[in-house]
């Protein structure tokens, strides 16, 4: 099953270029993100800021490896694909390239954790203990970190013969055309879905309950807090919701395409647009991740403002006492 239908968009020149322009506009964005992090996070919200600062250039690494460095063309429902990228000309093999794409977005969900991570430990576990975390912290880090660069080495232990693949690719995916097959740089990653599953169940299983548990806790002790001030309260549960806009909205730019080449592998549908499109879109992650967090930070917004000259202090200063007086009280941070 496939689309027949002829599209500009489907061509490798005009997918680099729709992601050269991407590139152009995110990485000052991305450059100007970590600028308001480093430089203007104020002394409340320090012990959130490496967390912070971490989670943004995660998420601009992947924009930039994506939109330049690598500039993938999926050729799903075969799990194959050929760079266009910056890399490719610098004679970087197609099977390091593919390992990186795919452990980089392992890292970013490893920074999500750990970002939920610090906030739990900062307002459940040790609230108001504002001291340097021991050696296990460290290494659970590590552990995770590492678990976020391997996890997908499963698929990349027993790499298919490329020739057969491609004859398979032919037989059973007659819709995707020869001469992406012959590309140069083509690289098939599997014939048989079994490694992937076990990649991606060792990555959901290390994830998901962990975040579910962080997440759940905060918003548990969050609401069912009684504090002596209500607007205390009411901005407390306001910065949670704020730290979960962060997360949420960008990785929604990750899972929706992610979701799409699973269903298309299943089903065994080939649309190049459309698999052109998922990279675009997962390359807009960073971007997007930036942009709400300069959004919805007050903190950070106010900054952001500043810089360009915009003002508004008689509308943010009432808020920004109580701002200081919740994270003081609980340590919660936006």
């Amino acid at each position: 099953m496939c689309s027949k239908t002829p599209i500009l968009s489907d061509k490798d020149t005009y997918h680099a270029n729709a992601l050269h322009i991407l590139t152009s506009f995110e990485v000052p964005i991305h450059i100007f993100g970590a600028y308001i992090i480093i430089a203007k996070t104020p002394n409340n919200m320090k012990n959130v800021r490496t967390n912070m600062l971490v989670l943004h250039l995660a998420g601009a690494l992947l924009d930039i490896y994506m939109s330049c460095l690598e500039i993938p063309v999926f050729l799903l429902p075969a799990c194959a694909v050929y760079p266009l990228g910056v890399l490719t000309m610098l004679g970087v093999s197609t099977v390091f390239q593919a390992y990186v794409g795919v452990s980089l977005i392992g890292v970013i969900g490893m920074a999500i954790l750990m970002f939920f991570e610090e906030r739990y430990h900062k307002l459940i576990r040790n609230p108001g203990v504002d001291r340097k975390r021991g050696w296990k912290y460290v290494v659970y880090i590590a552990i995770h970190y590492i678990i976020s660069i391997t996890f997908i080495l499963p698929c990349f232990l027993n790499i298919p013969d490329q020739n057969l693949g491609k004859l398979m690719i032919m037989e059973t995916n007659p819709c995707i055309p020869e001469e992406k097959i012959n590309h140069p740089d083509f690289f098939l990653l599997i014939t048989e879905s079994g490694p992937l599953y076990l990649s991606l169940g060792i990555a959901a299983l290390v994830i998901l309950p962990q975040g579910a548990f962080f997440i759940l806790s905060i918003f548990w002790y969050l609401f069912t807090l009684k504090s002596k001030s209500r607007a205390t309260t009411r901005l407390q549960k306001q910065l949670f919701f704020a730290m979960c806009l962060q997360v949420a909205i960008p990785i929604s730019a990750i899972c929706i395409p992610a979701g799409y080449c699973v269903v298309v592998v299943v089903v065994g549908y080939y649309n190049q647009e459309a698999n052109n499109l998922a990279v675009f879109t997962m390359a807009l992650h960073g971007g997007l991740s930036t942009f709400v967090m300069l959004t919805v930070h007050a903190p950070y917004r106010n900054a952001t403002l500043e810089v360009f000259g915009i003002s508004f202090k008689r509308v943010v200063q009432k808020p920004n006492q109580v701002w200081n007086k919740s994270v003081n009280e609980t340590g919660v941070v936006p």
